[in-house]
């Protein structure tokens, strides 16, 4: 360098721990800039490319040059150190125990989930009402769900944790619009289950009129197949309110129910009705 020779120093590695030296290129390299710059490039701030690209030379003023490129503590040097920093000490970082926070309320959810939906297949599968007449605090009996839901609190810890008033307060699933979602999706499962069993093979419907406690007419579905053992099975699918019994009316609400479960018209080979006063003499629903 003019009329000086100048070299790389190796005690500057004491001083400078990013530093890497290139001997090929006979250059000096900032590390921590040169795994991070990228994120800075995006940004519009790299600045000077010395120390990541070209490498740099200038020996006379080697540790001048050094101390210029970490700069303050806002320095793009300095968020590249912090940047290693974090990535060698992952357990301390800030977004680390966001994501642990995360999936830990992620994993509560599966749990309060799970125990919310064994309280409603057990009570669907026994027939038996979910809601109490008093659910307060105060009350002896809260109804069948909550009362099931505390009790598997009262024997499992896991469950204790996450439900009432441990858990957040929009997502206790303890209200009735919860827990008619969770019915539904009782009902989707089992449906499902009932197509797949049929494995898209004949079958027959069986339709009875039905009346709740409130007189609203309903229509009682019931589907007659033969399973892939050569057993004759009926399953209840489903309940539909319909405005009327005629027989146009029970034709609509039929082929919307079978349309909604993926089943194919053409292979309907049976149709039973009774309890429908206008049903008496026609022996079949003609389905176009």
């Amino acid at each position: 360098m003019g009329e000086s020779n100048r070299r790389f120093l190796v005690k500057w590695f004491d001083s400078f721990v990013w530093l890497e030296y290139s001997k090929e290129k006979d250059a000096a390299f900032c590390l921590q800039c040169y795994l991070f710059k990228c994120d800075f490039d995006k940004q519009g701030k790299a600045g000077s490319d010395n120390f990541t690209k070209k490498g740099f030379k200038n020996w006379r003023k080697g540790p001048e040059n050094f101390r210029e490129h970490v700069g303050q503590v806002g320095s793009l040097h300095n968020k590249a150190a912090q940047h290693c920093t974090d990535l060698m000490n992952q357990k301390q970082h800030v977004e680390t125990i966001v994501i642990k926070q995360t999936n830990q309320a992620r994993i509560n959810y599966r749990i309060l989930l799970t125990a919310a939906l064994d309280c409603t297949r057990y009570l669907l599968r026994q027939g038996l009402p979910f809601r109490g007449h008093d659910e307060s605090e105060k009350s002896s009996n809260k109804g069948n769900y909550v009362e099931l839901l505390q009790f598997l609190a009262d024997h499992d810890e896991k469950v204790r944790v996450v439900v009432f008033e441990n858990a957040p307060g929009n997502l206790k699933y303890i209200a009735p619009k919860i827990q008619k979602d969770l019915v539904n999706s009782c009902v989707a499962e089992t449906i499902d289950a009932i197509i797949s069993d049929m494995d898209d093979e004949y079958f027959s419907i069986l339709v009875d009129e039905s009346r709740d406690v409130s007189i609203r007419k309903q229509m009682a579905v019931v589907l007659r197949y033969v399973n892939k053992k050569g057993q004759v099975i009926e399953r209840f699918v489903s309940v539909q309110y319909v405005s009327d019994t005629t027989c146009s009316k029970l034709k609509e609400a039929i082929e919307q129910l079978i349309s909604s479960t993926n089943l194919s018209m053409s292979k309907l080979r049976g149709q039973g009705y009774d309890g429908a006063s206008n049903m008496r003499g026609c022996q079949y629903l003609a389905f176009n």
